[in-house]
This record gives C-alpha cells, sequence and structure tokens, in this order.
C-alpha cells in the first residue's frame, strides 16, 4: 500500500501542473516587441529584424515553459530513479540558470548563425544528460529533442534543423553506450504517452503561433508597401494600378468608372508660411477628411506632394461631379487648427473625368482630370460644360 501512494502521487501533481502550463502557455508566449523608429522604419530590413527580435523571444519564453514543463515530469518520475536528489537538483540548477541567463541575455539573433547554432547546442546536451539520468534508453523524455530541433529549424532553415537532428542521434547514441552503466529504470507507460502528447501539444501550438506572425507581418509588409507614410492613404503607384485594373475590367465586361483629381489651394504658402511641419499637419488633416467622405467602395490615394487621386468604380461623370462638391465642400468647412488654436482655412480644388467618354488609358484621363483642376483652380469653367 505505501508503494501504491508514493506512486500514485506523482500522477496528481503531473495533471495540476499540466493544467496549470495550459492556462499560462497562451498568456505568456503573447510577445510584445518595441516598435522600429527611425530611418529603418519602412523598409523591409526593419521588418525583418522585426521578426527575428519577436521570434528570438518567443523561443526564449518557449525555454523556459519547456523546462518547467520538464521539470514537473521529473518530479513525477523521480520515486522511480537511482540518483540522489543531490545530482538531479545540481543538474536543475544548471538548466535553470542557462535558461534564465538567455532569456535576460541580449538577442542571440544579432551573432552569426555559427556562434548562436553553438549557444542552442547548450540545450541538445542539456537533454542527453536529462535522458542519461532517467534511464537512458529506457528514458521518456527523448521527445524533448524536438523542441530544439524546430526551433533551429524555424530560425535558421532545414540545414541546420538536420544538424540538431544529428547531433541529437549522436547523443542517443552515446546514450546506448552508456546504457550498461546505467541502472534499468522502467516506468508507467501514462508517463511515455503524456510527455509526447504534451511535446507534440507545445510544438503545434508553437509552429500556429509562429505561422500566425509570419501572416500577420506579411500583410503589415504588404499594407506599408501600397501606403503613403505621411497621411496613410493609398499612394500613387498602387492606385495606378486599380486604375488599370478597372479600365482592363470596363473594356472586357462593359460599364464606365470615374476619377477626381484634387489639388489644395495655395498649399506652397502654408509651408513657407507656418513651416514644413504644419504643411505635413495639413496633408493628414485633408487625408482624413476626403477619407470620411469617400465610400468604401472608392479608393482614395496621394497621388503627390499635396495632389490627391480618388476612384470611383462604376460611377458616371454627373454623380462624379456631385461627390467632388462634396469633397471640396467637407475639406474647406474643416479648418486645421494651429498649436494657437488659430484656424487654417484649407482650400481645394478638383477636376472629374469618365471612362471611357473623356479617355480609355490612364494618361488620358490623368490628363483631362488635370486640366479640369487648373480650370476650377482659377475660378473658369471647363469649355464643355455638359462634360464637368
Amino acid at each position: 500500500m505505501k508503494m501504491i501512494r508514493q506512486r500514485a502521487f506523482p500522477f496528481v501533481g503531473l495533471n495540476q501542473g499540466l493544467v496549470k502550463i495550459g492556462n499560462e502557455l497562451p498568456k505568456f508566449t503573447r510577445t510584445i516587441i518595441p516598435v522600429v523608429e527611425g530611418a529603418d522604419r519602412y523598409t523591409y530590413r526593419s521588418y525583418e529584424l522585426k521578426r527575428r527580435r519577436k521570434m528570438s523571444l518567443y523561443f526564449k519564453r518557449l525555454r523556459l515553459i519547456y523546462l518547467l514543463f520538464c521539470l514537473l515530469f521529473l518530479m513525477a518520475a523521480y520515486p522511480y530513479l537511482h540518483y540522489s536528489w543531490t545530482v538531479i537538483t545540481i543538474v536543475l540548477v544548471v538548466a535553470v540558470g542557462y535558461s534564465v541567463l538567455r532569456y535576460f541575455w541580449q538577442s542571440d539573433q544579432g551573432y552569426s548563425r555559427s556562434r548562436a547554432f553553438c549557444l542552442d547546442l547548450i540545450d541538445y546536451f542539456l537533454i542527453g544528460i536529462l535522458i542519461y539520468l532517467t534511464g537512458g534508453l529506457k528514458s521518456f523524455f527523448f521527445g524533448a529533442y524536438a523542441i530544439p530541433i524546430m526551433a533551429t529549424t524555424v530560425r535558421f532553415n532545414i540545414r541546420a534543423g538536420l544538424c540538431g537532428f544529428s547531433i541529437a542521434i549522436a547523443l542517443t547514441g552515446l546514450n546506448a553506450l552508456a546504457d550498461c552503466f546505467v541502472t534499468t529504470t522502467y516506468f508507467p507507460p501514462l508517463y511515455y504517452l503524456l510527455f509526447a502528447l504534451g511535446t507534440m501539444i507545445i510544438v503545434i501550438f508553437s509552429i500556429g503561433r509562429l505561422v500566425e506572425d509570419e501572416l500577420n507581418l506579411s500583410t503589415e509588409i504588404y499594407h506599408t508597401s501600397v501606403t503613403d507614410p505621411l497621411t496613410g492613404l493609398f499612394h500613387g503607384a498602387y492606385i495606378y494600378e486599380r486604375i488599370k485594373e478597372e479600365i482592363s475590367r470596363c473594356a472586357r465586361e462593359g460599364g464606365h468608372f470615374a476619377i477626381i483629381f484634387l489639388d489644395l489651394d495655395r498649399f506652397k504658402e502654408i509651408n513657407d508660411r507656418h513651416g514644413h511641419l504644419i504643411g505635413d499637419g495639413v496633408l493628414r488633416h485633408v487625408a482624413a477628411t476626403l477619407q470620411n467622405v469617400a465610400r468604401s467602395s472608392e479608393t482614395l490615394a496621394r497621388y503627390g506632394g499635396d495632389e490627391f487621386l480618388l476612384l470611383l468604380p462604376g460611377t458616371e461623370l454627373n454623380e462624379a461631379g456631385k461627390t467632388l462638391q462634396r469633397l471640396v465642400q467637407a475639406v474647406e468647412s474643416q479648418p486645421y487648427n494651429l498649436d494657437d488654436g488659430i484656424p487654417l482655412w484649407i482650400g481645394i480644388s478638383g477636376g472629374t473625368a469618365e471612362y471611357p467618354g473623356d479617355g480609355q488609358s490612364l494618361e488620358q484621363l490623368l490628363q483631362v482630370a488635370d486640366q479640369k483642376m487648373y480650370w476650377a483652380k482659377r475660378g473658369c469653367y471647363w469649355p464643355s460644360p455638359a462634360s464637368f
């Protein structure tokens, strides 16, 4: 009866520990990475640095979590071991100290790949020692090699992952050679099952989180690549492609669309009088105002400088003229407030063009809309009022 109670106790503690890890794992691995500032904010290099930092921090936390996971199983398996608690304690102190040091240490992503990989070899050796202390070839800790192999593959490449797999095989061979010096230890089959399932769950969770982060980062990179960093609107190159797509669609299926070309009035005077910082604030203010008026089906972009371009799919010229009036009225009725609270009233002029009536190419449509905008800026009417 005493032996039965002694062996039943580890299962109770093991079950409670697994439940606690399952509850804390999602919160603990939710990493927060500082935003990259400066000149690299909108470059591929900044996103690559961000990805590496986030991945490095994630695996540092995963190392601590999996160490706790292995510690729970080691405590549950202790009644079956033939080593003193002193030896196991020394190994645990080394493992915990190493994991904590790696967590608070400078990101190893800044090192060369060879140096970072050499640091990761300590994980393999610690797992090998743990396997040796828990019965050698009879140990259930062999599945722990999956964690550093996964981390090496994701952080570096498949070749590095295969190299880590070879190291795990080599350490397994050493344990096989030392098996004749290890007292045979037998564990309940449930230990093997629970440890393997727990390791697989952690691997699946980690891969899922990393894939999710990669998808989110790809979306962020794409969004940055098609937007203007100052106003947050699409940039000129993007709306060029959108207009070309709309031309191809209308030529293929039949239909029409319109564009509106907008330009701020006397914007150079604002920059000269109030400075470029105020000018940037005015551009952001106007962009937000135009965005609030534009429909969700319409595409608004900063064409360049103080010019904006709006694409209106399926819209006739008369309806585009009404939209232009709403845009002008919205901008001119909402002044930009300076730092001292003085309102800065802004003027804006625009012109419209319709496909295919005003042109059947991007260049023709932009030329017509641009000419109409300059006529409006001078307070003149377009020579053909019916087309305005």
